[in-house]
């Protein structure tokens, strides 16, 4: 196989646990996954929630799963996104301040 596209790979998914870059990494994949279910169009499949389902040819169980799934990449995309940036943020400027005590001035 031809691993031409290795080295960039593993600079975009190479990161340390913890990182400020897989933070990032994570939030990014996380708003991906939400913005590809809502282009789906499985917002209607919330209204399962309710007790109704969105579509009349859909399974009532397939419909709750869809729905049960878009509820939980929503709040995960509207909870746990921010929050992963803001830590990314706060990480980048503690590994600065810590860069900068340690060099000698």
């Amino acid at each position: 196989m031809n691993d031409t596209n290795q080295p960039r790979k593993s600079r975009w998914w190479s990161a340390e646990f913890f990182s400020a870059k897989d933070f990032c990494r994570h939030g990014v994949l996380i708003l991906l996954a939400f913005a590809g279910i809502h282009l789906l169009g499985l917002r209607e499949s919330t209204s399962v929630l309710n007790g109704t389902t969105g579509a009349v040819n859909m399974n009532p169980d397939n419909a709750v799963l869809l729905g049960v799934l878009y509820v939980l990449l929503y709040l995960a995309a509207i909870l746990l996104v921010p929050i992963f940036f803001i830590t990314a943020g706060l990480l980048m400027l503690w590994e600065k301040f810590l860069a900068s005590r340690r060099t000698p001035t």
